[in-house]
C-alpha cells in the first residue's frame, strides 16, 4: 500500500477520533465542565504539537500529560476522597491515542514531499526539453555534439557550431515583461528550426538566452543562417511604447582537429560571438 493511501486511512481516523472527542465532550457532565475543556485543550494542543514534531516526542509529551492528569486524579482520590468519574479514563486514552494519530499522520505527510521532492530532482535530471522554447535544452545539446563531432571526424563532413544570444537580455525582459520575452525566445527557437536543415539540432542552453544550432555544412551555409536570424529579429516589432530594438549576437565555429572537446568547441563558438557587433 503506498504512501498516499495509508495517509488517507490515517485522515479517516483522525476525523473520526476528532468526531468521537467532540461529541464526548458535550455528553460529559456539566460539573466537570472546567477539568474537561482544560483538557480537550492539552488534547489539541499536543495533536498540534505532534504533527510538527515526531512519534517520539509526541509520546513523549502524551505521556507527561497522563503523568500529571493522573497525579491530580489521585491527589482527588486519596487525599480528598473523590471517586474516579468515567471521563478520566477517556482522557487517559484519548490524550496518547491522538498524539500517534497525529504525529503518524505528520510523518505521513513529510514521507510525501520527501518523495515529491525527490521525483521532482529525478525527473529535472532527464528532462531534456526546455519549457519556454519546446527546444532541446543544454543536456541534449553536450550530448548531440559529442556524436555529431564523432561523425565529422569519421566522415569528414564539415560540421559548425553557432550560438545565439540576445543582447541586452534583463533590460529587455524588465521592459516588455516574462509574457512577451517568452514569445521572444519562441520565435528565435522557430526561425533558428525554420532557417535549418532536418538533419540541423537547436538547442537553447542553460542560461535562457543563449540559442545553439550544430550545423552540417561550411562555414559559407552557417553565414547565410546566421545573416537570415539577424534580418529576421530585427524586422520584429515589439510593440511597445519605449522604443525598444532586438539585437542578437552570434558566434560560428567550425569543428577542426584543433578541438579536443564539446567544451573547446563551444568556447570557440563563444570567443566568434565576442566579435560579432
Amino acid at each position: 500500500m503506498g504512501e498516499a493511501k495509508k495517509l488517507d486511512i490515517w485522515v479517516i481516523v483522525l476525523a473520526i477520533l476528532i468526531y468521537g472527542v467532540v461529541n464526548l465532550f458535550v455528553l460529559l457532565p456539566k460539573e466537570f465542565y472546567f477539568e474537561n475543556m482544560i483538557m480537550l485543550s492539552v488534547l489539541f494542543t499536543i495533536a498540534i504539537l505532534s504533527y510538527f514534531t515526531g512519534m517520539v516526542i509526541s509520546l513523549g509529551m502524551g505521556a507527561l500529560v497522563i503523568f500529571f492528569y493522573g497525579s491530580y486524579v489521585m491527589y482527588g482520590t486519596v487525599v480528598l476522597g473523590k471517586a474516579v468519574e468515567s471521563h478520566v479514563y477517556y482522557w487517559m486514552v484519548l490524550v496518547p491515542g491522538s498524539a500517534v494519530v497525529s504525529a503518524t499522520i505528520g510523518s505521513k505527510i513529510r514521507l510525501i514531499q520527501e518523495e515529491n521532492i525527490r521525483m521532482k530532482s529525478d525527473y529535472a535530471k532527464y528532462v531534456t526539453v526546455d519549457e519556454s522554447t519546446g527546444l532541446n535544452n543544454v543536456k541534449a545539446f553536450y550530448g548531440m555534439l559529442t556524436q555529431y563531432m564523432g561523425l565529422s571526424r569519421r566522415y569528414k563532413l564539415p560540421l559548425n557550431l553557432m550560438m545565439v544570444n540576445i543582447m541586452y537580455f534583463e533590460d529587455i525582459k524588465s521592459i516588455v515583461g516574462q509574457d512577451r520575452m517568452e514569445d521572444i525566445l519562441k520565435l528565435i527557437g522557430q526561425q533558428l528550426v525554420d532557417l535549418t536543415r532536418v538533419e540541423d539540432r537547436s538547442y537553447m542552453l542553460e542560461d535562457g538566452r543563449t540559442f545553439a544550432t550544430l550545423l552540417f555544412g561550411n562555414a559559407v551555409g552557417a553565414e547565410v543562417v546566421k545573416q537570415r536570424i539577424k534580418e529576421t529579429i530585427q524586422q520584429y516589432s515589439l510593440d511597445h511604447a519605449v522604443a525598444v530594438n532586438m539585437e542578437l549576437r552570434v558566434g560560428i565555429a567550425e569543428y577542426n582537429d584543433s578541438i579536443k572537446d564539446v567544451i573547446s568547441m563551444r568556447k570557440a563558438a563563444e570567443k566568434d560571438m565576442e566579435y560579432d557587433v
